[in-house]
């Protein structure tokens, strides 16, 4: 440990010499100096920790010295050595910073006294502008670090905006302790049509909870946020609003936000909507519902082809000796029984009929589509009709969109789908109504539409009718229907039923516009 230097500045040698003597058997290492401009070269020669000065020295006066040393940055102590403590310099050397005062005569203890108190409040007060200097470094540090982290933090909130925001298939929306939403991105905007702005604040069920179902909806966000906070998580449907009034139901998977202790402070919703996946789902169901009837109508249709086929040789030889019989027994029989071998033979063309219809059922349908009018092929199917249109007396009502006259097909094929899906509107109005038939298109797809007031059908009917074989007439194979929809549908169109009972029915078929079709497939 150093030994501390004190400055000594008086202009009587002996005093110097004495106070030196003093200092110097009490620790201290005394530096002289016998004027103003001498105790500034002493100071500037070294750092000292206390000065004892004069207040009457040659020159400048010790209040002086006072004064500059005060002014100096380096704190230095200055004891103060007076031969009247009642001067009227008093006041005014304390108001310039002096630290003691020493009377004359100076007693040893006395100065030994103020040097060591004046020492220590030297020591003090550097160790508090140290302190002070390596708070200030420290806080420097600490702000830059609290800014490095800042900037840490706000680029870690921008991006993960930004992956939220993203994310436009998803909702996420987060809630506070009391349910009110804290967090709405992208997503939930294009979702539920509100602007994150507008949300903050509010609650869910109140935002987008159905008006006939908002109860569901606050089950999930109140009795569901209790149970993901038991489970750690909680995933259910329900149904929601969007800002236009459509409801739709979503998935919603719904997490507890913990703080660090473990605490909950809000709840994450992450919402997806399932309307277009049931869509999806719902035409995978109908297209294997579709493969299963194809298959099961193949199926049926190979194994009638294949009784049809065993039986017609039969009927060509029950034929050939129904004629030969008939031309023997012409000139022998009498006109009655030669009318039961004309039964024979009507009997065995109508089950030769049969067949050949079933095994045109089964064959594959070749089609060739070429550019028609299907305006003009309506016309066509409605001339062949109107004998059994005038009998069954049946009004026609006809609203034919020229826009859409131009259309892809296979006009033998399509003219006789179309004149079983007419026959069967004709036949289902046995006391009369009305057959109206409409076209119309939006471009792309043309619609036909052949609707009947008659009997209309059950439920059960419809689901059958285009089962083969299925008919709720006395007499028919049932395959006009089944074979309308198999020339429909090679053609990429689709043909479906509306009817109730005694309410009519409607047979709606769509066709894709010119030129969808390939030519010369096979089914």
């Amino acid at each position: 440990m150093s030994v501390p230097r004190v400055l000594l500045v008086d202009d009587e040698p002996s005093m110097r010499w004495t106070m030196a003597e003093f200092l110097r058997r009490g620790g201290y290492e005394p530096l002289t100096a016998a004027d103003f401009d001498g105790a500034l070269e002493v100071i500037g020669a070294g750092e000292i920790d206390a000065a004892v000065v004069d207040v009457i020295l040659p020159g400048h006066s010790g209040l002086e010295l006072l004064r500059e040393l005060a002014g100096r940055d380096t704190y230095v102590p200055v004891v103060m050595i007076t031969g009247e403590p009642n001067s009227p310099e008093i006041a005014e050397i304390v108001r310039a910073g002096a630290y003691d005062f020493v009377p004359k005569p100076i007693l040893k203890e006395a100065l030994i006294k103020a040097v060591a108190g004046a020492v220590e409040r030297k020591r003090l007060v550097d160790e508090k502008r140290r302190l002070e200097a390596e708070i200030k470094r420290h806080t420097e540090e600490l702000e830059g670090r609290v800014a490095e982290r800042t900037a840490e933090l706000a680029e870690a909130h921008n991006f993960l905006n930004l992956v939220l925001d993203s994310s436009t298939e998803y909702a996420i929306v987060a809630t506070d302790r009391e349910g009110r939403i804290t967090l709405f991105n992208r997503g939930a905007e294009c979702m539920f049509g509100h602007e994150a702005a507008e949300t903050l604040g509010q609650e869910p069920c109140a935002l987008f909870g159905p008006a006939d179902d908002d109860e569901q909806l606050r089950r999930v966000f109140s009795e569901g946020a209790r149970e993901a906070d038991a489970s750690g998580g909680l995933a259910v449907e329900a149904r929601f609003r969007r800002a236009g009034g459509d409801q739709f139901v979503a998935s919603v998977a719904l997490t507890p936000i913990r703080k660090h202790g473990g605490e909950v402070i809000g709840h994450l919703g992450v919402i997806k909507d399932l309307t277009a996946e049931r869509e999806a789902a719902e035409r995978l169901r109908q297209m294997q519902e579709r493969l299963m009837h194809q298959e099961k109508i193949a199926a049926l249709g190979r194994a009638a082809a294949q009784v049809a086929h065993e039986v017609k040789n039969p009927l060509a030889g029950l034929l050939l000796y129904s004629m030969h019989l008939r031309g023997k027994a012409a000139s022998k029989l009498p006109e009655g029984e030669l009318a039961l071998v004309d039964k024979i033979v009507n009997t065995v063309n109508h089950l030769t009929d049969t067949v050949n219809q079933v095994l045109d059922y089964a064959r594959p349908i070749s089609i060739s589509p070429r550019p028609g009018d299907l305006n003009r092929l309506v016309g066509d199917v409605l001339q062949l009709l109107r004998p059994q249109i005038e009998a069954a007396r049946v009004e026609q009502r006809l609203d034919l969109d020229e826009a859409c006259c131009r259309v892809c097909f296979d006009e033998p094929s399509m003219r006789s789908a179309l004149l079983n899906l007419a026959l069967n509107a004709v036949q289902a109005m046995p006391a009369g109504g009305t057959l109206a038939v409409r076209t119309k298109s939006d471009g792309s797809v043309t619609r036909l539409e052949i609707s009947d007031t008659g009997t209309g059908m059950t439920e059960e009917q419809i689901k059958n009718i285009f089962e083969p074989f299925y008919t709720t007439k006395s007499q028919g194979l049932g395959l006009g229907m089944p074979h309308a929809q198999k020339v429909i549908e090679r053609h990429g169109g689709a043909v479906s039923i509306e009817s109730r009972p005694g309410g009519g029915t409607t047979v709606r078929v769509e066709l894709p516009g010119e030129g969808e079709v390939s030519a010369d497939a096979a089914v």
